[in-house]
């Protein structure tokens, strides 16, 4: 295809996206939602596209097709919350309830403050008929009013009433701009749920192409085809699938020594299906590489794919113990672990930066590193000096990567 016809389909996606936003804009729905059809025929993984798309089939009152287009957009933005309430909210609207339950609860999972899908939460499991448990995400909400509702319920034993327009307890999500309306009437509620209802309420979405996914404190890895990951904390593998232990590499070429040691050990999944690892106590930051490289502290790396290269490599130190790193590079998906938010740092060739080595979790750029004591000795004395914090030294240009939960 030639660059002109290159520039063509881009005017008219172009065209396409900004009509059906326009239209959405003006209330006009059903043009907004031709519009935003021929857009995505266009560019079908196109993240705005979907939204918007969702956004104008939710509308039009059309539930199940805006479950199946958000859906999609959580494939390509698998920890976008905004995207999952989306998803949780179109779901209700279809009476999907255990699909509605499980996306809102892997918004929590990422953003645990989001009030929304707290709300939302609530209205999932009052359609249920369960308002003990609907009441307990009312509360977090902070909806007073719906709290009330399910006291009376509770109270008087008698089915939930719908869950009206007007008694919404928060605002919809930002794509959305209609209320969560009413559904049937749900069943009385139950003291002890029924074993089907118990599975439901529990399950753990493992269908999902995104590679990986955190889900009620559980971390699914994907495979297709080739996939590395650890072995800490797996509980179960599902799916045709052959697991060894991974060998580091240098050079290009395996080593005699394994990647990881003990239950942290790099395992080489091949075939497809899904690894199931508990999640709690850690925070999980996917990452897209882009055919780019970057060096990580071993540790700091959870799982890839098999399209991704990497090279082990030692930071030897003179001042305490080496560290240990793994440099990463072409396309392909990582996983990164951290005990908290990962923050990001520029550094210059007139700034070097020092990170005690617990808390680098690598950095991109042409830079050197370096094991350096945080705080030189000026003194010297009869006794040996105390034992200095040891810090990495980067120097160059490019980016640190740092764990705040490790500080």
């Amino acid at each position: 295809m030639s660059d002109e016809d290159l520039e063509a389909l881009d005017e008219e996606f172009l065209y396409h996206l900004n009509r059906g936003a326009d239209c959405l804009t003006k209330g006009e729905s059903e043009p907004a939602r031709a519009a935003l059809q021929r857009a995505l025929e266009l560019r079908p993984k196109d993240a705005k596209a979907l939204g918007l798309l969702g956004q104008s089939l939710y509308k039009l009152g059309r539930f199940d097709e805006a479950v199946e287009v958000y859906g999609r957009l959580v494939d390509e933005t698998p920890v976008e919350a905004a995207a999952r309430v989306n998803l949780g909210l179109a779901a209700l609207k279809a009476r999907r309830y255990p699909q509605a339950v499980r996306q809102l609860e892997i918004t929590l999972d990422l953003n645990p403050g989001h009030k929304k899908a707290m709300g939302y939460l609530g209205l999932a499991w009052l359609e249920q008929g369960d308002p003990a448990r609907a009441k307990e995400w009312f509360a977090r909400a902070e909806s007073d009013q719906m709290v009330a509702k399910c006291d009376e319920l509770l109270e008087h034993a008698h089915p939930p009433a719908r869950a009206e327009e007007t008694t919404a307890p928060v605002e919809p999500a930002p794509t959305v701009r209609s209320q969560a309306a009413a559904s049937a009437p749900a069943p009385p509620a139950a003291s002890v749920p029924s074993l089907a209802t118990f599975g439901a309420g529990r399950l753990v979405g493992l269908e999902s192409r995104a590679p990986f996914v955190v889900n009620r404190g559980l971390l699914s890895v994907a495979v297709d085809r080739e996939a590395l990951s650890r072995a800490d904390g797996l509980i179960a593998v599902r799916g045709a699938v052959r697991i060894a232990h991974e060998m580091k590499h240098f050079r290009g070429r395996p080593t005699e020594k394994t990647f990881g040691e003990g239950s942290r050990r790099m395992l080489r999944v091949s075939g497809a299906g899904t690894l199931l690892y508990r999640a709690s106590g850690a925070h999980f930051s996917p990452i897209e590489l882009e055919g780019q490289s970057a060096y990580f502290r071993e540790e700091a790396v959870f799982a890839f794919e098999g399209a991704v290269a990497f090279e082990n490599g030692r930071l030897a130190s003179n001042v305490g113990a080496d560290l240990h790193l793994v440099h990463l590079r072409g396309p392909g998906r990582a996983l990164l672990v951290t005990l908290g938010e990962v923050a990001a740092v520029d550094v210059d060739k007139e700034s070097p930066l020092r990170v005690p080595a617990a808390v680098l979790v690598g950095w991109t750029g042409t830079m050197t590193p370096k094991m350096v004591p945080l705080i030189e000795q000026t003194s010297a004395g009869s006794e040996a000096p105390p034992r200095e914090p040891i810090v990495v030294e980067l120097t160059g240009e490019g980016r640190a990567l740092l764990d705040e939960g490790a500080a």
